[in-house]
């Protein structure tokens, strides 16, 4: 296989991955930009090597075979590490599939199959960005606006967004201004009512709290 070849694979995987790398990453999911993208260039890579070791004769056809299929289990219990499990529910599915799919997504580039790459990526970006706002509209996911009181404390800010990035929610508009010795925060959320609590539960033991209130 031209070593040039093999080079455009790998680019066009890094476009790729990083295009779905960055709704994630837009999203404040655990698997991001750099994530996507080495998940994709690798199992390029990967594919690259076998269809390679296939051309030069020093391996058999079912070579391609076995190499997917090692690379997708591999790459299943890489996204079981971006599940969690917290009081009842299970969180961070949607970015394990996503992983797995990315996987999937290098293989194809490392194939050689061009436009159904390009084509698998475009499925892939509209089923998380367009099929999200039909979730949003149609599943029962609602808009929380808070408006938050704390006593001063200088990792605040870093603790709420740990707790919103383990609750796989999004903070939206997000202000912050001191009032004596109280931080007031203000920002808006959207998600499902049981994910709400859940976050809610958590908010109530972020600090000193003094004031909680939501619309």
């Amino acid at each position: 296989m031209d070593i040039l070849e093999i080079i455009l694979k790998l680019i066009l995987a890094v476009a790729l991955g990083g295009l779905i790398g960055i709704e994630r990453e837009a999203s404040q999911k655990p698997a991001g930009f750099r994530t996507n993208i080495l998940v994709c260039v690798g199992s390029a890579m990967m594919m690259s090597l076998a269809a390679g070791l296939v051309q030069g004769s020093s391996a058999t056809p079912d070579t391609l075979i076995r190499m997917a299929a090692g690379v997708m289990t591999g790459i299943g219990f890489l996204g079981a590490g971006t599940i969690i499990q917290a009081r009842g529910m299970v969180i961070g599915l949607t970015t394990a599939t996503t992983i797995w799919v990315v996987a999937g997504l290098g293989l194809v580039i490392g194939a050689g199959y061009y436009l159904p790459a390009l084509i698998l990526t475009a499925l892939i970006i509209a089923t998380l960005v367009a099929f999200r706002k039909i979730e949003d509209v149609y599943l029962k996911k609602n808009i929380y606006h808070y408006h938050l009181k704390y006593q001063d404390a200088p990792d605040l800010l870093s603790r709420l967004r740990k707790l919103s990035f383990h609750h796989g929610i999004k903070l939206e508009r997000l202000s912050i201004k001191k009032e004596g010795n109280l931080l007031v925060l203000n920002f808006s959320t959207i998600g499902s009512e049981e994910k709400e609590q859940q976050f809610n539960d958590g908010l109530m033991n972020l600090g000193q709290l003094e004031e909680f209130r939501v619309d």
